[in-house]
């Protein structure tokens, strides 16, 4: 795991132009897309090992900053499989005990790029989470294992639209009906809708035209190493 290592990506508010997160994205030098070294990992039967390391380093990394209440909250990519993994529950109180009020400002983003196996437990695991102060958001919306289930009986905290649906907003109206039907969703349920992928002025406008909350994206910020931030 030493060869690994973490850029974090600013999430915003559109409507205030605030930055109110950082995404942690894996990184590694032999593995220039980090699903080819999950998928590496899935293979040898270690991703819960994998993933999980990689969430307590993230941690690290954002723990380690003293301001690090400027940052807002962090968003952690999570496997379904990892939450339903009979270790994650002493994982998780060994973050909490490790990284005091740790999971106050920690979102746990649930990977749509694998099945869940048991959406039962799922949930019940998710609720323990809560109970602990988690956030909770589904990824990649619009992609891979999503479905109209799984937004429902998650009850996520934070949905966020795949980048599929970002590229050329502004140009397909298809694009936008489809996301106003998250966005009326997210206004009668409470969650937050975050656009990923933005990487154009035409696309932020449009988005913000739309009603959506938070977006990020190369045009907003590209990820980085932590320190840079504050540079």
């Amino acid at each position: 795991m030493d060869q690994f290592y973490h850029f974090f990506q600013p999430i915003y508010d559109i409507k205030s132009s605030k930055k109110v997160g950082y995404e942690a994205l894996l990184r590694h030098e032999t593995y220039p897309n980090p699903e080819a070294a999950f998928q590496t990992a899935k293979q040898e039967n270690c991703l819960y090992d994998l993933d999980s390391q990689s969430i307590y380093k993230a941690l690290s990394s954002f723990y380690s900053v003293d301001s690090r209440e400027e940052l807002g909250v962090l968003f952690l990519n999570i496997f379904p499989s990892t939450i339903l993994n009979p270790n994650f529950p002493d994982f998780v109180q060994q973050i909490i005990a490790d990284h005091d009020s740790a999971n106050q400002q920690i979102v746990l983003e649930i990977s749509e790029s694998e099945a869940i196996s048991d959406l039962d437990s799922l949930k019940y695991r998710l609720f323990g989470l809560r109970q602990d102060g988690f956030l909770i958001a589904i990824d990649d919306i619009g992609r891979g294992y999503s479905s109209a289930e799984t937004i429902i009986e998650l009850e996520p905290d934070y949905l966020k639209l795949d980048r599929y649906l970002a590229q050329d907003l502004h140009i397909f109206q298809k694009k936008q009906e489809y996301i106003s039907v998250f966005k009326n969703f997210c206004e009668k349920t409470g969650s937050k809708l975050i656009l990923e992928g933005v990487e154009t002025e035409e696309e932020l406008q449009m988005a913000k035209a739309l009603g959506i909350s938070g977006a990020q994206g190369y045009y907003l910020g590209k990820p980085a190493l932590l320190q840079s931030v504050f540079i």
